[in-house]
């Protein structure tokens, strides 16, 4: 019992992680807009890239692998079981949408705008309108994302008063 205690408290780590990656996307995304068409903006881009890729990897890597090693642990818990714990089966949906976001859509949009940007971080030259349209993708893709990361929050902290 004590593993899966430790399993579940890294798990709740790891959501933090991911939640902080919603404080950071709209931080970022003032900072950006403030910089629009200065020289550091495409520093400023690539660095937001930089920092929300390395929290949602890390946050979602930690969510799956805790949450299926905590699904395994508990006899009470199975993988999409529509017949009991429904608010599970929903976080397991939820985490499928997510996971499908990201990789049909956020790396696609990433790695396009990083062309967009360039390699010359330094030029004055900015960024061209295709850019600026993927990165408004990127930001709302990311949205969905933190809100979804937010309904699966919720069901995670209320299933234990509405089970």
């Amino acid at each position: 019992m004590e593993f899966y205690i430790t399993i579940k408290t890294i798990h709740i780590i790891f959501a933090g992680i991911w939640l902080v990656n919603f404080i950071m996307d709209s931080y970022f995304q003032n900072l950006i807009a403030a910089n629009k068409g200065k020289k550091g903006e495409k520093k400023l881009i690539i660095l937001y890239i930089s920092i929300i890729n390395m929290i949602g990897i890390v946050g979602a890597t930690g969510i799956l692998i805790t949450g299926i090693f905590m699904v395994m642990a508990n006899p009470a818990y199975s993988f999409f079981q529509l017949t009991a714990n429904h608010w599970l089966t929903t976080k397991q949906i939820v985490m499928v949408v997510i996971l499908l976001m990201i990789f049909l859509k956020i790396i696609p949009q990433a790695k396009k705008l990083r062309t967009a940007i360039g390699d010359d971080l330094e030029s004055s030259e900015t960024i061209s309108e295709g850019g600026y349209k993927n990165l408004n993708s990127i930001y709302k893709i990311n949205l969905m994302i933190n809100i979804l990361i937010i309904i699966n929050f919720i069901l995670a902290i209320t299933h234990y008063y509405l089970s």
